[in-house]
C-alpha cells in the first residue's frame, strides 16, 4: 500500500517552491518600506533552513479585516517605494496557485494573512485543492495534530486582537466625540478648520495641534440661508436646489471627496444633508451614519452628542428640530399615510413575475407623473454594470394596464379557454424539432464528456510510469490541467443542454394538464391583486419584455399537483374566487 509523502519527504527528494505573502495594515503605525522587506527576510530564512526556496513575492498594504472579495486591489500601494518585486496581491496570489507554479505560500504570522477567520480558513482551503501548503514560519512546518490545533488558536487570538483594537477605537472615538472634538475627516460645509494647541502638553510640546470648526465667511451664510428657505419661507427641496444653482458664484456648491462624482451643481441629496446634520446646532455629533451597509443613517437615539457646543452654531436648535418636523410633514410615506390622493401606494400585479428581456432582470414598477397610469420599468441607472449588455436602453417603458390585458387574454384563451387543448396542441407542432435537436445536443455534450475522461484516464497512467519532476512528467501535468479545465466547460454545457432539454414538454402529459384545468374567465377588474398574484404563483407564471421587438413573452409550468383536487394548491382553481367566473364553452 503506497503511504502518503510528507512534505518533509519532498524537500528531501526535491527543492520545494515557496511563495512569500506579506501583509502591512493601514490601521498601523507601521512603514510598509520597513515592515514588508522584514518579513521577506524571516520567511527567506525559514525556507532556506527547510530546504526550500522563494520563487514568487505578492504582498498588500491593506487592512486584515477586509473581505477576501475586497483583497489584493493593491490600492494601500499608492507612494510607497518597497524594494521587493511585487507579482501581486493576495486576489493573484489564489489565481497563480491553479499554475502548480509553486508548492507552499509562507507568511511571518497566519495574522499577516488575514484577521478574519473566514478569510484565513478559506484561502488556506482553496490553496490545499491546489495541493499547495501555506505555511506560517512562527507554526511547525510539519503538519500533525498539534499543529493544527495551533493554526485555530493562532487564528482566534488574531480575531481577537481585531475585535478588541475595534472595541477600543471605537471607544476612544466616542469619548473624544463626547468632549466636542472633531472626529475626523474633511470640515463640514459652512465651516473651514481651525487650529488649536493641543491639550496633551507632551503632543503640544511636538506640534501637534486640534482642529475645531469656525464659520466660513462664504459658505456659513448659504447654510443659514437654506434653513430659513425651507422652514421660514416654506421653500421645498427643489425650490431651495433652483435657486442655489441659479447664482452658483454666490453659492458654490459642496465638493464630493470623489472627483468622479462632483459635478459642479447642487442637487437635492447636498441640500437634504444641510437641513438634517445636527452639527450646524453647534454640537459635535459622532455616529449618525454607519460605517457599513452603505452609509446608512443610524436613528437619532443611537447618535453621539458632545456634551458641550463645541464651536459656533449656524442655526438655533430649535430651527433645526423644526426643519425635521417640516421634512417628515412633506415626506411622501406620510402623505401616502394620511390618504393623499397623490402619493397612495399602488399595488403591481406582474412585480417580480416580470423581467426585462434585454437584461433579464426584474422589472419593477414606477408611476410616471403626467403620463396618464402605472408603468414597469427597467432603468440603465438602477442596475449593476456587469449585469447589463452595451445594447440596453437607458430605460424600458411597459403600460401596467396594456401588460395586464395582454396577461388575461393569455390566460383566457391558452390555459382556462375552451379551445386552450387545440391552441396547445398547435404550438408543440412547432416545437417538436426543437426537442429533437436538445435531445441530440444533450447526447452529444455526453459523448465528448466520457471522451476526456477516458483520455485523462489513459495520461495518469502513463504519469505514474514517468520519474516524478521529469520534463516528460511535467508535459503530461500541464495536458491534463488543459483537458480537466475542457471537461468543466463541456460539464457545463451539459447540464445548461440537459435543462433546456426538460423545458421542451411531452405532448401526451402536457395536453392531459391543460384539459384538466377548470374553464375559467378572467375578469380583470373584479379579481384582487393578490388573488391575482396567487394564481400566477400556482401556474409557475412568467414573462419578459423585449422593448427592442416590442414584444411580451409569457410561460406557465404546469405540474400535476395543480390540476389534483387533492393537491396543496387546488382550491385556487377548483373553487374560483369572485373574478373568476365559470366559462361557458361556445357550441354553436
Amino acid at each position: 500500500m503506497k503511504g502518503q509523502t510528507t512534505y518533509g519527504e519532498k524537500v528531501a527528494g526535491a527543492e520545494l517552491r515557496f511563495v512569500f505573502y506579506g501583509r502591512v495594515s493601514t490601521e498601523d503605525n507601521q512603514d510598509p518600506t520597513l515592515s514588508l522587506p522584514r518579513q521577506l527576510a524571516n520567511c527567506e530564512r525559514a525556507v532556506a533552513e527547510a530546504g526550500g526556496r522563494v520563487v514568487a513575492h505578492f504582498y498588500d498594504v491593506e487592512s486584515g479585516a477586509m473581505r477576501l472579495d475586497q483583497r489584493g486591489s493593491g490600492k494601500g500601494l499608492a507612494g510607497f517605494d518597497i524594494p521587493i518585486p511585487r507579482d501581486g496581491g493576495l486576489a493573484d496570489l489564489l489565481e497563480e496557485a491553479s499554475s502548480r507554479g509553486f508548492d507552499a505560500v509562507v507568511c511571518e504570522s497566519i495574522n499577516r494573512l488575514s484577521r478574519n477567520p473566514s478569510v484565513t480558513f478559506r484561502v488556506e482551503e482553496q490553496l490545499a485543492e491546489q495541493d499547495v501548503r501555506l505555511w506560517a514560519i512562527d507554526e511547525p512546518f510539519e503538519e500533525s495534530f498539534g499543529s493544527i490545533v495551533l493554526r485555530h488558536v493562532n487564528v482566534g487570538l488574531a480575531r481577537g486582537y481585531l475585535h478588541e483594537l475595534t472595541v477600543k477605537s471605537r471607544q476612544g472615538i466616542e469619548t473624544a466625540a463626547r468632549q466636542g472634538r472633531h472626529a475626523g475627516g474633511k470640515a463640514l460645509y459652512g465651516y473651514r478648520f481651525a487650529e488649536l494647541e493641543h491639550p496633551n502638553p507632551h503632543k503640544a510640546e511636538q506640534g501637534l495641534k486640534v482642529k475645531v470648526l469656525e464659520p466660513d465667511p462664504v459658505t456659513a451664510p448659504i447654510v443659514k440661508m437654506v434653513f430659513h428657505d425651507y422652514v421660514v419661507n416654506g421653500l421645498t427641496i427643489t425650490e431651495i436646489e433652483r435657486k442655489l444653482n441659479s447664482d452658483l458664484d454666490r453659492c458654490p456648491p459642496p465638493q464630493s471627496p470623489d472627483p468622479k462624482r462632483r459635478t459642479g451643481l447642487w442637487g437635492r441629496s447636498s441640500v437634504w444633508e444641510i437641513l438634517h446634520n445636527p452639527k450646524y446646532t453647534g454640537y459635535q455629533v459622532w455616529n449618525r451614519r454607519q460605517r457599513k451597509r452603505g452609509g446608512k443613517i443610524n436613528p437619532p437615539e443611537k447618535w453621539v452628542w458632545s456634551e458641550e457646543p463645541a464651536h459656533e452654531p449656524l442655526v438655533p436648535r430649535e430651527m433645526f428640530d423644526r426643519a425635521n418636523v417640516t421634512a417628515i410633514k412633506r415626506n411622501n410615506a406620510t402623505k401616502a399615510a394620511e390618504g393623499h390622493d397623490d402619493y397612495r401606494k399602488h399595488s403591481y400585479a406582474l412585480r417580480s413575475f416580470l423581467h426585462c428581456g434585454i437584461c433579464g432582470l426584474r422589472m419593477h414598477g414606477n408611476v410616471r407623473r403626467g403620463r396618464d397610469g402605472a408603468y414597469y420599468t427597467c432603468e440603465l441607472n438602477r442596475r449593476q454594470a456587469s449585469l447589463v449588455p452595451g445594447e440596453h436602453p437607458r430605460t424600458v417603458y411597459l403600460r401596467e394596464d396594456r401588460a395586464g390585458e395582454k396577461v388575461v387574454e393569455f390566460l383566457s384563451t391558452h390555459v382556462f379557454g375552451p379551445e386552450r387543448v387545440d391552441v396547445l396542441r398547435e404550438a408543440l407542432a412547432t416545437t417538436a424539432p426543437e426537442a429533437d435537436k436538445a435531445q441530440a445536443e444533450v447526447e452529444r455534450l455526453r459523448g465528448e464528456l466520457a471522451s476526456l475522461q477516458t483520455r485523462i484516464k489513459r495520461l495518469v497512467t502513463n504519469l505514474e510510469t514517468e520519474e516524478p519532476g521529469s520534463e516528460v512528467a511535467a508535459d503530461i501535468r500541464a495536458r491534463m490541467d488543459e483537458l480537466a479545465r475542457l471537461r468543466s466547460k463541456k460539464q457545463g454545457h451539459l447540464e445548461a443542454a440537459e435543462k433546456e432539454a426538460m423545458h421542451v414538454p411531452d405532448p401526451a402529459s402536457a395536453e392531459a394538464l391543460v384539459a384538466a384545468l377548470p374553464l375559467l374567465e378572467v375578469d380583470w377588474e373584479l379579481v384582487s391583486d393578490q388573488e391575482f398574484r396567487d394564481l400566477l404563483t400556482a401556474l409557475n407564471f412568467e414573462a419578459s419584455y423585449d422593448s427592442t421587438k416590442r414584444e411580451l413573452t409569457i410561460r406557465v409550468t404546469l405540474v400535476p399537483e395543480l390540476t389534483d383536487p387533492d393537491g396543496p394548491r387546488a382550491p385556487l382553481l377548483f373553487v374560483p374566487p369572485a373574478g373568476f367566473e365559470p366559462a361557458t364553452p361556445d357550441h354553436s
